[in-house]
């Protein structure tokens, strides 16, 4: 690099000294001249000026510009460089002594006679001459920069080709040495690369020998310390997996509850001994479809709900649950599909079978207690409140008024108590199956109406507004209408009961996804958000809620909803108003 920056220094200076020496030799010479051909032609005008009469004009004229041409001219002198320009520069100067000695006769008055004759004879020629000389000059040092241009490029060419070729010199020289220096470097260092790879490919039993005392011995040994504590550590975690995976494997072997363990390719891969129960034998299952291993549809459907929506799929109610044979009994279980996560990827699924068949037969019992119960109130209950209508219409004599009222009093809660237990009549008959839904197919729009007839009188007279969006062109639904407009009914009276005046309550039916879509909305109070997973129970009442009904409206409705195949959704935000909704069966 010192030598290509010197070459690079003297080709610099060889070029400056050229155009220094065009500055120096000629430059001044080319200014001279241009300068003397304008002086003496401004001297040739100011006799021109005399000759036409304009005589102090003329003189004022040649007094500025002799002096003008006569330093060009010692400059000149001065500054002789080239062949052949000093005898024009002599010539240059006899000559303007000549001229000058003439103009000066001529602006006197010394020729007042012929002084036409005097400047075309004499003065033009000497003019002419003058001029010739100093464009003489002027190519002579245009021609010689030129030359020294021409130089300067040769200089610059030769100048630039020896720099490359000691660029070129130099860089081969440089990458000679680097090479080698590299290599002197760090060999040792490719043999720690290398083993630093097969250490992380799992070799962890590799070792540099390399005696050094430098830096690079020091990073061997700190690489040697390195790869004995991996292997400590890879020993410690070993153990620890073992350990883990034996625990887990004795749990989920031994656990009550059923679990199978699918890929992400829905291929079974694990089950426990009381999957096997009701299965098979894992030899037997392990490494079919999950579809061909278990022919239960409910639990294919749950596991490819968790896979692909990457959630939790666990329905609520009957949808939820699953009757299995095992031995002489059959059992009930709920289904709850769990998605299995490496970071973003899905794994696979596992499935819990959780046994309910205990539950479900003391909600059975439950439910047909209370049916029984409910029946047999019927009667006491209808004849009380016969009772009590006779009583209040004076058909057993007169009664004062707070007789009346007490009698008043007595069928309200009579009332609400007859529809109490209609209500748990319905929803046992409901539960046990003792009403099927009478299917057929009924427009959207006609269900919307009828219910939201069916609550107009209640939200006058509360002063809330009802709002409905219903087109005409959506397909039929596979419904039972009287127990689908109870539905609407129910979630429109719980809409408009917890909705304050002035506000509004809206029924929408529009097209989904998978059928149409009837959607509840209120700007009511809103449900708190620990309550949403129970308002679905009976007899459950949202704290602070405006009371009216029993807590059994949407038992009841989701009921129904649960032998159409679908279920209510709840969204609700305390302050924010609620929105349940649900979905059924379209045509085509």
């Amino acid at each position: 690099m010192a030598l290509v920056m010197l070459g690079a220094v003297a080709n610099f200076l060889r070029l400056g000294n050229s155009v220094d020496r065009i500055l120096r030799d000629n430059y001044k010479s080319v200014i001279a001249a241009q300068t003397m051909k304008e002086a003496i032609e401004r001297q040739d005008s100011a006799a021109g000026f005399f000759l036409a009469g304009q005589r102090e004009k003329a003189r004022a004229q040649f007094a500025k510009y002799s002096p003008i041409f006569e330093q060009a001219l010692r400059t000149e002198h001065d500054n002789v460089t080239e062949k052949g320009e000093e005898k024009v520069a002599a010539s240059l100067e006899s000559g303007y002594r000549q001229y000058k000695t003439g103009v000066t006769s001529l602006l006197n008055g010394e020729h007042k006679t012929d002084s036409v004759t005097f400047y075309f004879s004499t003065l033009e020629p000497l003019f002419v001459r003058l001029k010739g000389d100093a464009q003489q000059v002027l190519d002579i040092n245009q021609a010689a920069i030129v030359r020294a241009d021409e130089t300067a490029k040769r200089d610059a060419r030769q100048g630039a080709i020896i720099g490359v070729v000691m660029t070129l010199a130099a860089l081969g020289l440089a990458i000679w040495f680097a090479r080698r220096a590299i290599n002197l470097a760090l060999t040792p260092l490719m043999a720690l690369v290398q083993e630093t790879e097969q250490v992380g490919a799992g070799h962890l039993n590799r070792q540099i020998e390399l005696r050094r005392d430098d830096e690079i011995g020091l990073l061997a040994r700190a690489f040697n310390d390195m790869t004995a504590k991996l292997r400590e550590a890879r020993k410690q975690q070993d153990t620890r997996l073992h350990r883990a995976e034996k625990m887990s494997d004795a749990a989920l072997e031994n656990l009550f509850d059923p679990v199978l363990v699918t890929d992400a390719t829905r291929t079974l891969v694990h089950l426990n001994k009381a999957a096997q129960g009701l299965f098979g034998p894992a030899q037997k299952l392990s490494g079919l479809p999950l579809a061909q291993a278990v022919a239960e549809p409910k639990i294919v459907s749950a596991v490819e709900r968790a896979i692909s929506s990457s959630a939790v799929s666990a329905e609520e109610g009957a949808a939820g649950l699953i009757s299995i044979q095992s031995g002489d009994s059959e059992r009930i279980y709920r289904l709850r599909a769990t998605p299995m996560r490496d970071d973003d990827t899905i794994l696979g699924a596992a499935l819990v079978l959780e046994d309910v068949t205990h539950l479900q037969t003391l909600d059975r019992l439950k439910t047909e207690f209370i049916g029984v119960a409910s029946h047999e109130l019927r009667t006491p209950v209808t004849s009380l409140l016969l009772s009590a209508q006779l009583l209040e219409e004076g058909a057993v004599g007169p009664l004062s008024d707070d007789q009346k009222e007490v009698v008043r009093a007595q069928r309200e809660d009579l009332t609400r108590l007859d529809a109490l237990l209609r209500d748990l009549l319905d929803i046992t008959k409901l539960e046990a199956g003792a009403v099927p839904p009478r299917f057929e197919w009924v427009k959207p729009r006609e269900l919307v109406e009828s219910a939201i007839r069916g609550v107009s009188s209640q939200a006058n007279a509360k002063g809330v507004q009802l709002h409905t969006f219903s087109r005409d062109d959506l397909p039929l639904v596979r419904a039972d209408r009287g127990q689908i407009g109870r539905v609407l009914l129910n979630l429109l009276n719980n809409a408009i009961r917890h909705t304050p005046q002035g506000g509004t309550v809206e029924l929408a039916a529009q097209e989904a996804d998978e059928g149409v879509m009837f959607r509840v909305s209120d700007t009511g109070n809103g449900i708190p958000a620990e309550f949403l997973n129970r308002i679905f129970e009976r007899f459950a009442q949202v704290p602070g809620a405006t009371r009216g009904g029993a807590g059994l409206g949407l038992p009841i409705s989701q009921t129904i909803l649960g032998a159409h195949g679908g279920q209510i959704r709840v969204k609700s935000e305390e302050g924010n108003g609620s929105e349940f909704s649900f979905e059924l069966e379209a045509q085509g």
